[in-house]
């Protein structure tokens, strides 16, 4: 054996040992973050510290001055909230199939821009993961309505919000609760106050509200259902990006969290085993990418983030930001109330926007 074929099984072995280690370290902090979770719930009410809700009511009066400068410029402005920066929960790649995956849901996602949906006296605000605002419109929901605090991701061909998750309603704050509250609550709430039709205008007919389905594992006729749909939504102008897993357990956790994890359908039977192959329509293992059989689903993680960060960097130098006069970042856009999705913001939502490029792509092949 040459010093160069040495070298060579060193670094299989070492690549080996690692991808083993990512996947018990991902395990383990599931195990860690949900011991963790029930002693942070108590503690905090001990506490009595301000949840997202009171913190929404405390930025009340800068809301107020962010509008009262959307209607002084003749291009409505797009502003920054310190307060919904990195507030939506994010996943990481599954590794591996979890030991207890009848705790688990999975939602199929569609292609759009992840963002978080304020909804206080009728008035909707869109954030997205920076905490820029997307868009504002007036709701059929009326001043009655107190805050509510949707996740949801944005299909802006057919201006249309797909909720995943609740963190608040009504002023009920569900940050702490745990996931499978959460999504029966939001699917209660969404069927017995009408949220759906209620949630646009006449006048804004165009902007929608439809509630993402989330199938349990506990259920395997759920899943062979979500799996064997092509395509994944009745909308055509809907396109599936990937599916998430949600550990019934998991509260809402600001970022990245292993409790929340993400494939691609192609990656099903790889990850979560052969079991599920014969489920999986056929067209999602036709956009299979090249060279992924040779590479596996570990290395392609790996590959894709690299490729991911490399685009953000190379993007994030080239970027370039308005300062207004009080040294706030904005930038304009160039239609008038709910037009903001057509003018320059999307230029601005680059990690997002490369995201789901990539993404998109790769579905693609």
């Amino acid at each position: 054996m040459t010093d160069s074929d040495s070298d060579s099984v060193s670094r299989f072995t070492d690549l080996y040992k690692n991808k083993s280690r990512k996947e018990e370290q991902q395990c383990e902090r599931r195990r860690t973050l949900l011991e963790e979770q029930k002693l942070y719930r108590q503690s905090e009410l001990d506490a009595g510290r301000p949840g997202l809700l009171e913190l929404i009511e405390a930025e009340q009066s800068t809301d107020s001055d962010c509008s009262d400068a959307v209607h002084r410029r003749s291009r409505p402005k797009i502003w920054y909230s310190k307060l919904y920066r990195d507030k939506v929960q994010l996943s990481e790649w599954m590794y591996e199939r979890p030991e207890d995956l009848d705790n688990w849901f999975m939602v199929p996602c569609p292609s759009g821009t992840r963002c978080l949906v304020v909804i206080r006296k009728g008035l909707a605000v869109a954030y997205d993961k920076e905490g820029r605002s997307i868009t504002r419109f007036a709701t059929g929901l009326g001043k009655r309505q107190r805050v509510t605090v949707l996740d949801c991701f944005l299909v802006k061909e057919n201006r249309t919000f797909y909720a995943i998750d609740m963190l608040v309603y009504n002023e009920m704050d569900l940050v702490h609760c745990d996931c499978q509250f959460r999504f029966l609550w939001l699917r209660s709430k969404m069927e017995e106050d009408d949220l759906q039709k209620k949630f646009c205008t006449l006048k804004q007919a165009s902007w929608q509200l439809q509630l993402l389905p989330a199938y349990d594992f506990k259920n395997p006729a759920q899943i062979v259902d979500c799996l064997s749909r092509f395509p994944a939504f009745p909308d055509p102008a809907t396109k599936l990006d990937g599916l998430l897993f949600y550990h019934k357990e998991s509260n809402y956790i600001y970022g990245r969290t292993p409790l929340v994890t993400w494939l691609f359908p192609f990656m099903v039977p790889d990850v979560l085993g052969e079991e599920w192959r014969q489920s999986l329509n056929s067209r999602y293992l036709d956009n299979v990418p090249e060279g992924y059989g040779q590479q596996g689903p570990r290395a392609y993680m790996d590959e894709f983030d690299a490729k991911l960060a490399k685009r953000r960097a190379k993007r994030n130098n080239n970027r370039l930001t308005g300062m207004d006069e009080d040294g706030e970042e904005y930038c304009s856009s160039s239609g008038g109330t709910g037009q903001e999705l057509d003018g320059s913001y999307e230029d601005e939502n680059w990690q997002q926007k490369e995201l789901d490029e990539m993404r998109r792509l790769e579905m693609e092949g």
